[in-house]
Formats: C-alpha cells, sequence, structure tokens
C-alpha cells in the first residue's frame, strides 16, 4: 500500500484513473488499514455486507478454505461487533434461501454485516482517532529520538 504522501500527492495530480488503476482505495485495503483485519476476514465483511444470512458451510464453499479458518474469522469479526450472528432451524434456512426442503432436523448460523452507516461511522471514528494521535505523536517527535552524542554514544 503506498503512504498517505504518495496517496496525496496522486489526488493532488487529480490523476484518479492511475489511482483507479492500482485499486488503492477499495474496500479491501480500507478495511484492512482501518479496522485491521487480515484478508479472510476483509473478503468474509465484505461478503457479508452485500448477503443477507449467509451460513459457515456457504462461506466455507465461496472462499474455499476449511470450517476452522472460517469460523476463526466470523468470530473475529463478531468480537469487533462488525458483525452479528443469529441461529435459525435448517428448514428456516432453506425457506429463506430457497433451498430443497430438507427432511433434516437441526439449527445452524446465520451471519450478517452490520449495515452500512453503523460500519462508516464507525470507520471515521477511528480514522479520526487515529489523526489525533498521529497529530501529537508528531508534534512530540523532537522528544521521542534517542539522543546520541557524536561518537555514537547515548546520552
Amino acid at each position: 500500500m503506498k503512504s498517505i504522501s504518495e496517496q496525496i500527492e496522486d489526488f493532488e495530480k487529480k490523476d484518479y484513473l492511475k489511482l483507479k488503476k492500482r485499486n488503492i482505495f477499495k474496500s479491501e485495503n480500507l478495511f484492512m488499514a482501518i479496522l485491521g483485519l487480515n484478508l479472510l476476514e476483509t473478503r468474509i465483511f465484505a461478503f457479508l455486507l452485500k448477503n443477507k444470512d449467509v451460513s459457515t458451510s456457504r462461506m466455507t464453499q465461496l472462499f474455499q478454505m476449511d470450517r476452522s479458518s472460517i469460523q476463526r474469522a466470523l468470530k473475529t469479526l463478531i468480537d469487533m461487533e462488525l458483525i452479528k450472528r443469529k441461529s435459525m432451524s435448517l428448514k428456516q434456512y432453506s425457506n429463506l434461501k430457497n433451498l430443497d426442503s430438507t427432511t433434516k432436523r437441526g439449527y445452524l448460523y446465520a451471519y450478517n454485516a452490520l449495515d452500512i452507516k453503523t460500519i462508516q461511522k464507525r470507520m471515521i471514528n477511528l480514522l479520526d482517532k487515529w489523526y489525533e494521535s498521529m497529530a501529537n505523536y508528531i508534534h512530540d517527535l523532537d522528544s521521542l529520538f534517542d539522543c546520541y552524542e557524536e561518537d555514537g554514544r547515548l546520552c
């Protein structure tokens, strides 16, 4: 990912086509940078933003990952309060997804992302906090450097 100064420079040049080609600001990069998600968590989260009531087995097929990897990613997203899960019967799920009626009994979890407005507010809030902390860091930059003598010894 490009540094902030390089991204700003690109914007200032109004070279939007160049930015678009490099996909710098696609959601995957934003979720990873702002929310701290890994690649699988990011992809699952992006998928859930566009799709409702998705089962774990559907995600294992879609992402071609083992169930435990998907479940770990889902747990992280739940812990971060980015998604919610709900329990439903297999019959309810079959009806909801217009699947062939199942004779199986049991329950499964279906996952949904929070609404996009809530996610946007959270990301803006995180960016604001990051900006404030970086501004404070830069303001105090001179006191953060170690002092070294000319011969290389610590002051």
